[in-house]
């Protein structure tokens, strides 16, 4: 089978869903999952459905907004949200994929992204009835989702007549929010490069409960299965959160080839999910299961297949990865069939660049082979390319590089217009650190999160993660370790989010942490704060913002309760 794709240049997700409306009209294109209590109500569109549907929305668009318009999507996670994206593509419009605002302190962040994106119209949902109210103005001109889906016989897809396909805003897990300027080319080139490197997306369903808005969930789950034609299957996050196994019964059910997920929904599928709850699960048909959280935890992996090895889940089916949004969505992905591997590296080596292993070293998970791309680890600061087995910046160059940040040159050209000493090609920048081994990529963690004491490197990950194994009242995956200037030295802080807030004032786990901390890594925190769930700021995907951690601690609005 080879590639649908034939240029890079076209509105490729637009023409493919066409084509598979004209020839499969009545086949699944998209299902969405929908809760009652312990029902599940599933909705259904074919591809003549979501056609006809897309080209109604579109017409609705160019009658409301210029070629040039950006327009946001703020409808509800679902069959919604992939009409008003197909619309926008459809309609040659720059999409904005956001979300509806929630009780949850997203209001900021919203109101940031629409501050800067300057959509002249918003997409919503027919039955939302307060995101005009909570947003206002920003939103320019406000359009609800058509519930009557027949008036559009003959849908139209426009020409590319502007280069920006969508702005998809980073989750700003060390800087604010910024809009990378994603090309209809670097999006066809995206979806080619998954197609290629993960055959299970070619043939069986997808099957996820990723948030659309996010990178990997607007490429992988809502637009890679209109692209392959495959049948794709959703669940908003909320539902998965409140019950794991929902998720899990959806990858049975349906039998999906692929799906993907971060750390925490691993460690959530295993801790959140009893085995009444897993009986009857066949997990067997599951090919992949993407996972490019930084950085992937070895034992999460092991923990899972361990967990639903007897329901058919094998271990190779776990497929690690590494990408970001300035690169559309993947830079490395493992092979299909490879296990993933997990070498434990010594500390030491690695504060000093090296990757050198060592038994009692710290477990890092390869993230696999480029994807159709360059990749290369550089001496950041002489922009030399260096050997394998040395730490240092990865950048990228390839078809999948997006344009640049929006209305932003000087980040771009920081960013997206890196070259090497010997070269006058333009290359990403990723601001993350990584080291080659055994011809995988390895991510050390990332170059401004770097911790400096007494002429030492200390990567924050490796000290979350001496945390998360030494004290289980942690919650995994909520610790941030940072370093703060005290004037008159820099010093480690560690803040550690605990399930139990009895807790949080006890001096005998503190002890215990700085203890386990000094042991494997010669460094004694200055400072060990426990608090209560929910107190440690984190991107929309998950990530640790720990930058905005150290404003925290900085500003005396991080200390015990």
């Amino acid at each position: 089978m080879t590639s649908p794709n034939t240029t890079w240049q076209t509105n490729v997700l637009a023409t493919r869903v066409a084509e598979w409306a004209r020839t499969k009209p009545n086949d699944s294109a998209y299902t969405e999952l929908r809760y009652r209590g312990q029902d599940c109500v599933p909705v259904t569109s074919t591809y003549a459905e979501l056609h006809h549907a897309a080209g109604a929305q579109a017409q609705r668009l160019r009658a409301a907004t210029d070629p040039s318009d950006r327009v946001a999507i703020l409808c509800a996670h679902g069959i919604d949200y992939v009409i008003a994206f197909l619309a926008c593509l459809y309609s040659n419009r720059t999409a904005v994929p956001l979300f509806p605002p929630t009780g949850n302190g997203n209001r900021p962040r919203l109101e940031g992204v629409l501050a800067d994106a300057r959509p002249a119209l918003s997409l919503i949902s027919a039955t939302d009835t307060t995101t005009s109210e909570i947003l206002g103005p920003a939103l320019g001109r406000v359009l609800k989702l058509a519930t009557d889906t027949s008036p559009a016989p003959d849908p139209i897809v426009d020409p590319t007549r502007t280069a920006t396909a969508y702005l998809q805003y980073t989750s700003g897990s060390t800087r604010s929010p910024a809009g990378v300027e994603v090309t209809y080319g670097n999006l066809a080139a995206a979806l080619d490069q998954l197609w290629t490197a993960v055959p299970a997306v070619r043939t069986d369903p997808i099957v996820s409960w990723l948030p659309f808005f996010h990178d990997m969930g607007l490429i992988l789950t809502l637009s890679l299965p209109l692209y392959s034609g495959v049948h794709g299957v959703t669940m908003a996050p909320a539902e998965f959160v409140k019950r794991p196994i929902r998720w899990l019964r959806a990858l049975s059910d349906f039998r999906a080839g692929a799906t993907a997920s971060p750390n925490f929904g691993l460690t959530l599928a295993v801790s959140a999910t009893t085995p009444e709850e897993r009986a009857g699960l066949d997990l067997s048909r599951l090919d992949a299961l993407l996972n490019g959280a930084e950085p992937i935890r070895a034992a999460a992996l092991t923990d899972f297949t361990e967990t639903f090895a007897p329901h058919g889940f094998r271990h190779h089916a776990h497929t690690p990865g590494y990408g970001l949004a300035e690169a559309t969505l993947s830079v490395t992905v493992c092979g299909r069939s490879d296990e993933p591997v997990a070498h434990r590296f010594d500390r030491a080596a690695l504060a000093q660049g090296r990757a050198q292993t060592a038994p009692d070293g710290i477990p890092l998970v390869g993230c696999g082979y480029p994807a159709g791309q360059r990749v290369v680890v550089v001496q950041p600061n002489e922009h030399t390319e260096l050997a394998a087995g040395t730490v240092g910046e990865i950048w990228v160059r390839g078809p999948n590089v997006c344009a640049g940040y929006c209305d932003n040159p000087a980040a771009t050209a920081a960013t997206f217009r890196a070259t090497l000493s010997d070269s006058d090609e333009s290359w990403l920048r990723t601001g993350d650190l990584g080291f080659w081994y055994e011809g995988q990529l390895y991510i050390a963690g990332r170059l401004q999160d770097l911790i400096i004491i007494d002429g030492r490197n200390h990567y924050p990950a490796d000290i979350e993660s001496t945390v998360s194994d030494c004290a289980p009242e942690v919650r995994v995956g909520h610790v941030a370790a940072f370093g703060h200037d005290n004037d008159h030295r820099e010093d480690l802080v560690v803040v550690a989010e605990l399930a139990d807030t009895a807790a949080t004032g006890s001096t005998e786990l503190a002890h215990r942490i700085r203890n386990a901390i000094a042991a494997a890594h010669q460094v004694t925190p200055g400072a060990v704060i426990l608090v209560e769930p929910g107190r440690i700021p984190k991107t929309s995907s998950g990530k640790l913002r720990r930058g905005e951690c150290r404003a925290l601690y900085r500003a005396g609005h991080l200390t015990q309760p």
